[in-house]
């Protein structure tokens, strides 16, 4: 597999099964959907990567003129997909065909009938690499390195925190095949990264929402990532908070150190059990860490949680309140 060979592949998409990462796609949700609707085509299924938002600047940096050949938008009803990056098959009407997704699935989720690859990795991209090396498709240096940057972003440069061997495994194969130092290219592509400014486009690129066990939309989590010198402003943040539709809203806010890795946290939410959310952070943080009002402020020395460490503790006191 060339850079040519996708570029001519984007040309000329086939008709057949859309494969879309999540609705705020991120690097693993754009370079994993593209990868996997491309294996798919090699291997005689016609299927074409559609967006369901814009391409963020770090997955362009790594797609290069690729970018705008992607299609962003809708899907018809009708169209069966194929689900990279993320498992929430109620969001869709149309038929879910397969999943290719690092994260588990809801106990409440039906999944029968579609053929999943649901594995606890680091990144989605990694299971997609996975099978174009298990299916003998081998990807050029350019391809290589796309790959491997997605899977880079996702893990934070294969940290031991988020890594699994299969990731290190993926990472070694594409480092081969690419020459990229891996410190160098997670670099480049958090400075991308990094460098958006825009709130409502930081608040839209790493959005996910959150169901009950009943199914219904519970919480709405936007993680809102730049360097720290430059900290978007918080009321307008807030702004956002008020106008998400979810029920419950947060908004984390990354504050990243430029010369180590050290970083600084704010938590703002708003709307239904905020406050409850709020307590469950500034409890987990430590004695550290700073409330006011509808804030939580991080600093360096408190404990740092990721989102789906949160999630998982609201998940399980919404099903002892249910």
């Amino acid at each position: 597999m060339t850079v040519q060979q996708l570029k001519q592949y984007l040309e000329n998409l086939p008709t057949g099964w859309v494969v879309t990462g999540h609705p705020a796609p991120d690097g693993d949700a754009v370079i994993s959907a593209l990868f996997e609707a491309y294996r798919l085509t090699a291997a005689g299924l016609p299927a074409a990567p559609v967006l369901q938002g814009s391409v963020p600047r770090e997955a362009a940096y790594l797609l290069g003129d690729l970018a705008p050949l992607i299609p962003v938008g809708q899907v018809p009803a009708t169209t069966p997909l194929v689900l990279t990056d993320h498992n929430d098959v109620t969001a869709y009407q149309n038929p879910v065909m397969a999943i290719v997704d690092h994260h588990p699935a809801s106990p409440d989720t039906d999944l029968a009938g579609t053929d999943t690859v649901i594995a606890p990795v680091g990144a989605a991209t990694t299971l997609v690499a996975r099978r174009l090396r298990r299916d003998g498709i081998t990807p050029d240096a350019a391809c290589a390195r796309m790959l491997l940057g997605a899977i880079l972003l996702d893990t934070e440069n294969l940290s031991s925190r988020k890594a699994k061997a299969e990731d290190l495994e993926s990472a070694a194969w594409l480092c081969c095949l690419c020459g990229e130092d891996t410190d160098t290219l997670f670099a480049a592509l958090q400075a991308e990264l990094l460098s958006e400014t825009d709130v409502t486009a930081l608040y839209r690129r790493d959005y996910r929402r959150y169901t009950d066990p009943d199914g219904a939309l519970r919480l709405g989590w936007a993680i809102l990532k730049v360097w720290a010198d430059a900290c978007p402003d918080l009321d307008a943040v807030r702004r956002l908070l008020t106008e998400d539709t979810a029920p419950t809203k947060v908004a984390k806010i990354v504050l990243n150190g430029r010369e180590n890795d050290t970083r600084t946290e704010y938590y703002l939410a708003a709307g239904r059990e905020a406050d409850a959310l709020l307590t469950l952070v500034q409890r987990m943080a430590g004695d550290t860490a700073v409330r006011a009002a509808d804030t939580v402020f991080l600093p360096e020395t408190a404990a740092h949680w990721g989102r789906k460490r949160y999630v998982a503790l609201l998940n399980e006191a919404w099903r002892k309140k249910s």
